[in-house]
């Protein structure tokens, strides 16, 4: 992998985790309940299939099935399970991740439990460029990424190359604003 890419990754999900807590927590910090949930959210090889297929999904139609709109709407959400009943309302979406055995509840958690473990992985691998802090990643959940790691970058590697092929090289328009 090349240098700039290998930089641009730390970047990308320190933006990403960003804009994900944003959307899910409006107040200044996640309530007791939505750490209590993302304590208690437990990544599986089930979840994880599910995940990746969703996220195939979603990658043939980002701007309606992806969560651009959660995440431009991010100052509105006090809680998770209000960012996941927004995301489960967009046209499609309930459909698509029943498709899957996923729910919006669990496909926001997920998302940000991978984010947060991706995030810690990167601290861990460049302490001076990330700042401490974040949201709570399980030592269970910590374990499973490390673990599943390369499968889920080959994955979301895999993704971009077809949204780009997709769209002629370029990102689709809910993307590049």
């Amino acid at each position: 992998m090349r240098p700039t890419r290998m930089l641009m990754l730390p970047t990308l999900l320190a933006v990403l985790l960003s804009a994900i807590s944003g959307a899910a927590f409006a107040a200044d910090a996640p309530s007791a309940a939505d750490i209590a949930a993302m304590r208690s959210f437990t990544l599986d090889e089930t979840f994880l299939q599910h995940y990746m297929d969703a996220s195939d999904d979603i990658a043939r139609d980002p701007c309606r099935l992806g969560m651009i709109d959660l995440l431009k709407g991010g100052d509105s959400f006090t809680s998770i399970d209000q960012a996941a009943a927004h995301y489960d309302a967009q046209p499609g979406v309930h459909a698509m991740l029943a498709s899957h055995d996923l729910t919006a509840r669990e496909m926001v958690l997920g998302m940000m439990t991978l984010t947060s473990a991706a995030v810690q992985d990167m601290r861990k691998q460049h302490p001076q460029a990330m700042a401490e802090g974040g949201l709570p990643v399980s030592a269970a959940n910590m374990a499973f990424y490390d673990a599943h790691k390369a499968q889920l970058h080959q994955h979301m590697q895999s993704v971009a190359r077809e949204q780009l092929k997709a769209n002629g090289g370029k990102l689709p328009a809910c993307l590049a604003e």
